[in-house]
């Protein structure tokens, strides 16, 4: 490609293939529709946003292009068993740890002692740390097509809110292992592992 060729922005490129600028992002990932990265913004070549408008593949992806409405449904239903399968498995996760909870205070128990409550705590907060971003970008990344920004960044926190059980025992296992902390130092890597998490948990919908 010519370095002097005109270079349209995301938006732009959206714009003038008719779709949305999540669609848009998609189609880079996928290597549907070319783009430069310098830095961290795309610029999309014309001769690339034109192709697309002449090529089948991109008329089929214009908004113009009108839509059965039983495709929407279909895509909401899609949403919705998404959203309520994350729910379902953090409902699950959270029921493991809090049955393994249950041993903190069985003598010889595997969770036993300061110990089992800190190693049960831990374990549960990297699961959720890992979970999170998962849930909320690149899973449910694969259920935004035809949404806008603003729809598919409100769906992202519906996917996120729905690990509320597993956050919710995090927490009750940060209290526990607390208040079961026997030196300075299991004190303060419990608060400081919960002052993160509580970090994070800022921009989760209530």
């Amino acid at each position: 490609m010519l370095k002097d060729e005109e270079r349209l922005s995301l938006r732009e490129a959206a714009d003038a293939l008719a779709i949305s600028e999540v669609t848009a992002r998609r189609w880079v990932k996928s290597g549907k529709l070319k783009a430069y990265q310098p830095g961290r913004k795309y610029l999309i070549p014309r001769g690339a946003v034109d192709e697309l408008l002449e090529s089948d593949s991109g008329k089929a992806g214009r908004r113009s292009s009108p839509e059965p409405s039983l495709f929407s449904e279909l895509e909401d239903e899609r949403r919705r068993t998404f959203v309520q399968s994350c729910r379902r498995y953090a409902e699950s996760r959270a029921e493991s740890y809090e049955i393994s909870g249950a041993t903190l205070t069985q003598e010889g128990g595997v969770f036993a002692g300061s110990e089992g409550a800190r190693i049960l705590f831990v374990g549960a907060y990297e699961e959720y740390v890992e979970l999170r971003p998962l849930v909320g970008r690149d899973l449910a990344f694969l259920f935004d097509e035809g949404l806008s920004e603003y729809e598919a960044s409100r769906f992202s926190g519906l996917a996120v809110a729905a690990l509320r059980p597993l956050a919710e025992t995090v927490e009750r296992l940060a209290d526990r292992a607390a208040e079961l902390a026997e030196t300075e130092a299991q004190k303060a890597e419990v608060e400081q592992r919960r002052q993160r998490f509580t970090l994070i948990q800022g921009d989760i919908p209530a």
